[in-house]
């Protein structure tokens, strides 16, 4: 085994011209583990560097795009104008109305709109409830109790307050 030893650092000496009175057996594998662990580190650092480019492209490409569909959404409101314009006529405006209904214009919101906050969670007790009754007179033979707009006379009768 050393024997073999001897030889493959002798090949490996002679192959990186390295003196071999200068240069001992620990100091060579050193010297090969050690560009060994930095050459690994380099290829990580590049993966890296190239996904963050990537990742740089692709949203430069995504906000150039975003950029582009908005001239667009404000060239075709130009020009939807400018027909309205140019047709002051009722026909032209019949026209251009028609054609803001078709394309979804006149239901486009300009301002953004916070979303409203969901009560989904609260539950309501029965024993919290308070019932509103008020009295109402239908006639002169008829007294009855409403419930909020639903009222039930002393006869039987369902009737709307």
């Amino acid at each position: 085994m050393h024997g073999n030893m001897g030889t493959l650092f002798q090949n490996l000496v002679e192959y990186f011209a390295i003196d071999p009175k200068k240069t001992s057996v620990e100091e060579l594998f050193t010297d090969l583990s050690n560009f060994r662990t930095m050459f690994m580190q380099a290829i990580k650092e590049n993966g890296r560097r190239r996904e963050a480019e990537e990742k740089l492209r692709r949203a430069r490409l995504a906000r150039e795009k975003a950029e582009r569909e908005k001239q667009e959404r404000q060239q075709k409101k130009k020009r939807l104008l400018d027909v309205n314009t140019e047709n002051s006529d009722e026909t032209g405006v019949m026209d251009s109305l028609l054609e803001a209904l078709q394309s979804g214009a006149a239901f486009r919101d300009r301002r953004k709109r916070a979303p409203r906050p969901r009560d989904d969670h609260t539950v309501i007790s029965p024993g919290s409830y308070r019932q509103v009754l008020r009295p109402s007179n239908h006639g002169k033979h008829h007294r009855s109790v409403a419930l909020h707009d639903l009222s039930v006379c002393f006869n039987g009768n369902l009737t709307l307050a």
